[in-house]
């Protein structure tokens, strides 16, 4: 049974927070002690003494934070020696850190992303808690599920896998621009102690440039490799940390699409020209499927699961869709039986389904190709894995620690240049290769088929000369004899040169070759029809006779093939430069027309970002000023609450006349004033007399 094994204890987040408090204490020109420490943390993070301890042991023990003593300089302890904490240092501690603890498997629990007690993978650097993994550790060793998800036979080739990887890795790009590279900050620099196997979709993308990924568990292992790092430096409630999850999710159904078809994953990627036309291998199956709401559409069955049908319609978006099984028909199926309304929508599916249709049947004639370099190249590949995976983890470690101690730039964009221009060189030498093989069967075929006419041609020459002799010779069976002897001799004699030169005429004979046979033999059946005898002609008569056959193959060898190979070859050419030409125009105008596109893309992005920074700018400033108004208000309105309670003390000091309302100079009784004498007769004559409450003597 696999013991676990203790790595570190201290968790990360609790760590950068013990780290912010030294830095903090140290900004006060104090030694970063327990005491202050635990205060910060009591004040800050709301954590008890105990808890503060315990984390604060378990970092010095993990090598996370330097313990040191020092003497106090200020306050009630000056001179007395007390144990003080500090921030490791990147550039002094790193160095001996690694050569301590690197030994070949991660810190912390790859599925949970915490320290404790862990089981070791015997098979790569990952480590889990015995209740994070549901894999069997009671044997002599423990493999983990990524590991043996990557044993498994995987059916793409190398370069195909990388190439399809490249597609999923620039649409994890598009969408989580944070995740490109981790802890490029400065001040981030120092979170890179938590990771033992520090990996970003920059990384990954390098990795399928030079074709690093041999199965797709080993990319998705890299992806949730991104996930646990994340995790680590950031917490697992931050919002890098739900980028990162949404980015694994991504991932995972990338791969599932690889799986169900690499070629679809290619072709709709790529977008060539008629993609969705493309036939895969093996095809897929055709349907009539019927979504609620619309009619009968054609569509490809991507896969089929219980009785429901996950299709992709033909037309000008390519949606998928998943159908219950009585909502599909097979594509033999009349169009009348389904009563569809033939849009303009459906027609135009309909000829993408009869294009798809002619691409699959000239697949089918062609035969589908499995040469046998590619299943060596497979079996080659298989060997190379299954060695990989026996390498001892002594060797492993060694590499491991030389990988530390590169350079962690990796000089991405000079490898990318690189494999760009090696791929281009390997693209164009097999365009280069193809034309060659395309002009060397032209030539061939033509060739191939004017020797076919040629020698028809002469046959059936020969045969009508062959007639019209020997229905004028019938009556003269010697003469008869003897033509035939001399052509059977010069036929004898044609076939003793060589097959080169046999060729020759054979292929080059053309009519003054016939002609001069028929002036021989006509010069002989001259001859014999003079002697209708039964004797054999004389030996002059014979080499008359047989000279003009001997001289019909130096006739023959005169053969004009220079002039039209020459011919052939000229408009060969003519035909490669006018299709390399439209070739070439359809390449510029495609990539004219994608560079107007993605600059259109470009300009309506920096236009939304204009726009955007623009309203928040208007918005800070609309906020500001609204601040500004407001504590001006609030200092006009407590200037005014001032001067008014100040007025308002000011008047009730003053004595009033009752009369008029002006101040008072003359005062009556215990509420009653007057500021002149008249103002006191109106009111004493008024009402005041009958109240006035002052004595009188």
């Amino acid at each position: 049974m696999v013991k676990p094994v203790k790595r570190r204890q201290a968790s990360p987040q609790h760590i950068e927070n013990l780290w912010g408090a030294i830095n903090y204490i140290r900004q006060q020109k104090q030694i970063p002690n327990m005491e202050r420490i635990s205060k910060y943390m009591e004040r800050e993070y709301e954590m008890r003494y105990s808890d503060t301890a315990n984390q604060l042991h378990y970092a010095v023990m993990d090598g996370l934070v330097k313990s040191y003593r020092a003497k106090g300089s200020k306050g009630s302890k000056v001179g007395v020696e007390q144990e003080g904490f500090r921030v490791p240092i990147p550039e002094l501690d790193n160095e001996e850190e690694e050569e301590n603890q690197i030994d070949g498997h991660d810190w912390y629990c790859f599925y949970c992303h915490k320290g404790g007690e862990m089981l070791l993978c015997s098979s790569c650097w990952r480590v889990y808690h015995p209740a994070c993994t549901e894999e069997d550790y009671s044997g002599v060793r423990f493999v983990c599920s990524i590991c043996q998800a990557g044993r498994k036979r995987n059916k793409l080739k190398k370069l195909e896998l990388n190439t399809l990887l490249e597609y999923t890795v620039k649409r994890l790009k598009e969408k989580t621009r944070e995740l490109h590279k981790l802890c490029a900050k400065e001040d981030e620099k120092l979170l890179l102690c938590f990771l033992y196997n520090p990996m970003d979709l920059n990384i990954m993308e390098a990795k399928t440039f030079e074709e690093g990924y041999k199965f797709l568990e080993e990319f998705h292992a890299d992806a949730l490799n991104v996930l646990h790092n994340v995790v680590l430096c950031y917490g697992e409630f931050d919002e890098m940390a739900e980028l990162a999850l949404i980015m694994v999710k991504d991932c995972t159904y990338d791969i599932d699409e690889i799986k169900l078809c690499s070629d679809c994953y290619k072709l709709s990627n790529a977008k060539p020209k008629d993609w969705f036309c493309q036939p895969c291998d093996p095809p897929h199956e055709l349907v009539w499927a019927k979504q609620k709401g619309y009619t009968y559409w054609p569509a490809k069955v991507i896969v089929r699961t219980d009785d429901k049908y996950d299709v992709r319609f033909f037309g000008n978006f390519h949606q998928r869709a998943t159908i219950p099984e009585s909502s599909i028909k097979p594509i033999e199926t009349s169009l009348k039986t389904l009563a569809v309304k033939r849009t303009q929508g459906f027609v135009k599916s309909c000829q993408e389904l009869e294009k798809h249709q002619r691409f699959l049947e000239k697949r089918k004639l062609d035969g589908w190709k499995a040469e046998t370099s590619d299943k060596e190249e497979d079996a080659f590949e298989e060997a190379a894995n299954e060695n990989e995976e026996d390498i001892p983890d002594v060797k492993r470690v060694k590499e491991q620690k030389k990988k530390k101690k590169k350079d962690k730039s990796h000089k991405n964009n000079k490898k990318k240049e690189k494999l760009k221009r090696e791929k281009k060189d390997r693209k164009g030498r097999k365009a280069r290769k193809r034309e060659i093989e395309q002009e060397d069967t032209v030539i061939l075929e033509v060739s191939s088929e004017e020797d076919e006419e040629r020698a028809e041609k002469r046959r059936r020459k020969s045969q009508k000369t062959y007639t019209r002799l020997k229905s004028k010779t019938d009556e003269h069976g010697n003469s008869w004899d003897m033509i035939t002897s001399s052509i059977n001799e010069s036929r004898h004699r044609q076939s003793a040169l060589s097959p080169e030169d046999a060729n020759l005429v054979t292929s080059s004979e053309d009519h003054p070759h016939s002609q001069a046979r028929v002036v021989s033999v006509a010069h002989v059946a001259t001859q014999t029809s003079k002697k209708p005898t039964n004797k054999l002609p004389s030996k002059s008569t014979q080499t008359d006779m047989v000279e003009p056959s001997v001289s019909a193959p130096a006739a023959a060898t005169e053969c004009d093939c220079d002039e039209k190979y020459a011919k052939i070859m000229e408009d060969l050419s003519r035909r490669l430069e006018e299709h390399h030409a439209t070739e070439r125009e359809n390449a510029l105008d495609e990539l004219s027309d994608k560079m107007q596109k993605e600059f259109e893309e470009d300009k309506q992005q920096a236009i939304a970002r204009a726009i955007g920074n623009m309203e928040r700018e208007v918005e800070l400033a609309s906020q500001q000023a609204e601040d500004k108004c407001k504590e001006q208000y609030m200092k006009e309105m407590k200037k005014l609450a001032q001067k008014h309670k100040e007025n308002v003390s000011q008047t009730k000091k003053k004595q009033w006349c009752f009369n008029c309302e002006e101040e008072a100079m003359y005062h009556c009784c215990w509420n009653t004033s007057y500021c002149s004498t008249k103002c006191q007769q109106e009111h004493w004559h008024k009402e005041h007399k009958k109240v006035c409450r002052r004595k009188r003597n």
